[in-house]
């Protein structure tokens, strides 16, 4: 099969799809709309093709609101007639946002139909939400751990376990990004950003968006999608505007949750083991909290292997366990300690009770025992690779979502 990937930035997920459909005995060519390309990386071929000469086309939010020119008018342009799975990063009305702007739901998937598109959602949570407003082409399959394509240990210049300190500052100096203080104390690393609020946000959705932050914050194991009070809202308003009132009541949520999750579990850190806690985010500093700059993906690959404890508090886009930023700090072997979702214990198996916490008490005592424990913190590590490995690997999905997107 002749499959071309359109490729807006999300590097690293690209060429790992590009190198597991190339396992997978496809013929796989890469368009980027961007000038950037992952550091140290080549392509597998260089050539591309024309969309009118594809079998399938790999994309991700080509319906996202950072497209400049109109959607319809881009995806003409590529003269795409083929089947076209679109990875949704984030919740799949995000992105249909362009669309739905000038277009009622009924009118958008005709136009999905029209153009044989499928979203492929990595959140079973999210794709349900998306049916129950009322779109029909969405798949739910996780994104997968890739062999394919890895930043560290697994580089050709690098063997595991040689990772240091002088080898991330030598990285850096190299780099776009510079340190501005000594991380050789670092023991616990979390890298992510924290939401800024929506500029406008009804009084009503507001009140609703709190509300079910507290819920879930009480009960992590609860999904948003499983919140009555929020298709009570949404149902009692016309069917044209559910699609519109959710994104806003989710651009809140996320906003809420974050402040009451991942800034609470920074502060936490913070306070209970300083300087031996290593923040890393662009937006951190309107929250008076010192972090250092958003790194490269190489330089991440390096710091999430050396650092003993990898944080992680869950995705501001949407709700499962099992996403880019886990996904990265795992396939480096690195020791993730994860915040509880719905479905955790599915991704982490046996592995649930040392690496998943409710809370920031229990957040604590576990990075306390995995620092205390080299060996049982390697074991953990080691045997969650293991686990993604086996039973959530990226052919996988890759297989499902294919079969589907052929039938359309």
């Amino acid at each position: 099969m002749r499959i071309l990937i359109v490729t807006n930035g999300l590097y690293d997920f690209f060429y790992s799809l590009q190198g597991e459909l190339l396992g997978l005995g496809h013929d796989v060519y890469m368009l980027h709309l961007e000038n950037n390309y992952l550091e140290d990386t080549k392509n597998d071929k260089k050539d591309t093709l024309l969309g009118e000469e594809c079998d399938l086309v790999f994309t991700a939010n080509l319906f996202g609101d950072k497209i400049k020119k109109s959607v319809l008018n881009l995806v003409a342009s590529f003269n795409i007639t083929c089947p076209i799975i679109s990875v949704t990063w984030g919740h799949p009305v995000e992105n249909l946002k362009q669309l739905w702007q000038h277009y009622d739901v009924d009118h958008v998937n005709a136009v999905i139909k029209d153009l044989r598109i499928l979203f492929w959602s990595p959140c079973e949570k999210a794709a349900l939400e998306y049916r129950r407003l009322g779109f029909k082409s969405i798949i739910f399959a996780p994104l997968g751990l890739s062999s394919k394509l890895h930043t560290y240990p697994f580089m050709q210049w690098l063997k595991p376990k040689q990772a240091t300190t002088n080898n991330y500052m030598e990285l850096v100096k190299k780099s776009s990004h510079h340190v501005k203080k000594n991380i050789s104390q670092a023991k616990i690393i979390y890298m992510g950003i924290l939401p800024k609020k929506p500029e406008v946000i009804d009084q009503q959705v507001d009140l609703l968006a709190q509300n079910m932050v507290e819920i879930a914050i009480a009960d992590p194991t609860l999904s948003r999608y499983d919140m009555d009070q929020l298709w009570t809202f949404i149902y009692s308003k016309p069917p044209s505007e559910q699609a519109r009132l959710f994104l806003q009541v989710i651009l809140a949520y996320r906003y809420y949750h974050a402040r009451g999750t991942r800034r609470g579990f920074v502060h936490r850190l913070k306070k209970e083991f300083g300087k031996e806690f290593l923040l890393i985010g662009d937006d951190w500093m309107t929250d008076n909290l010192d972090a250092e700059p958003t790194q490269s993906i190489v330089a991440r690959g390096l710091l999430y292997h050396h650092i003993p404890v990898s944080v992680d508090f869950g995705s501001t886009t949407f709700e499962t366990c099992f996403f880019p930023r886990p996904i990265e700090i795992v396939r480096n072997v690195g020791c993730l300690l994860s915040y509880r979702h719905y479905d955790s214990e599915y991704y982490f198996k046996k592995n649930a009770d040392s690496l998943v916490f409710n809370d920031q008490e229990e957040m604590c005592e576990k990075v306390d025992a995995l620092l205390s424990d080299p060996a049982k913190r390697d074991k953990c590590s080691e045997d969650l690779y293991e686990t993604f490995s086996l039973n959530h690997d990226m052919k996988k999905s890759l297989k499902l979502v294919i079969s589907q997107a052929i039938k359309l």
